[in-house]
């Protein structure tokens, strides 16, 4: 396996287990250095990039929790339009909440201790007249939680 396809293969599989993008820079960076010192292959080197990246996920979580200053874990969700309700309704079973959206990215946070995880449940409404908007949703209990052109985000614990 060429060493590009692995580093990339790699950032994916780090990406979809929640490792912070900071974490996967210098996950990728330390691969990319030995593999240019050793001349190793990839495979030989690290094994698969699923199983390192489920690896490095899991020291990374337990590296996360051991830090007690900070009280967030922070992950940024890759969606586009179509898919992001589907990837918000499964991220709010697992406690991330919404703090921001931007292009194709779903900003969320989640408590480090994770007997403080709350579950949320979201909600995406669309047009160009936001104040209107959001007095209805926050008249439903909806808090809003960001705005992308016309796309207008909510959220409430479940």
């Amino acid at each position: 396996m060429k060493r590009e396809t692995y580093l990339g293969d790699l950032t994916a599989e780090l990406e979809r287990r929640g490792v912070e993008e900071e974490r996967i820079r210098e996950i990728i960076a330390e691969v990319e250095n030995h593999l240019q010192e050793s001349s190793e292959q990839p495979v030989a080197a690290f094994g698969s990039a699923a199983q390192y990246a489920e690896d490095m996920a899991t020291f990374s979580e337990t590296r996360q929790e051991n830090i007690t200053e900070k009280k967030w874990v922070h992950r940024t969700f890759r969606a586009t339009a179509i898919d992001e309700m589907s990837i918000l309704k499964s991220a709010g079973r697992d406690g991330w909440e919404l703090m921001d959206v931007g292009a194709y990215a779903l900003f969320c946070r989640r408590p480090v201790d994770k007997t403080q995880t709350s579950h949320w449940e979201y909600k995406r409404r669309t047009g160009i007249h936001h104040l209107i908007i959001n007095q209805e949703m926050t008249d439903e209990k909806w808090e809003p939680c960001g705005n992308w052109i016309v796309f207008h985000y909510f959220k409430r614990k479940i």
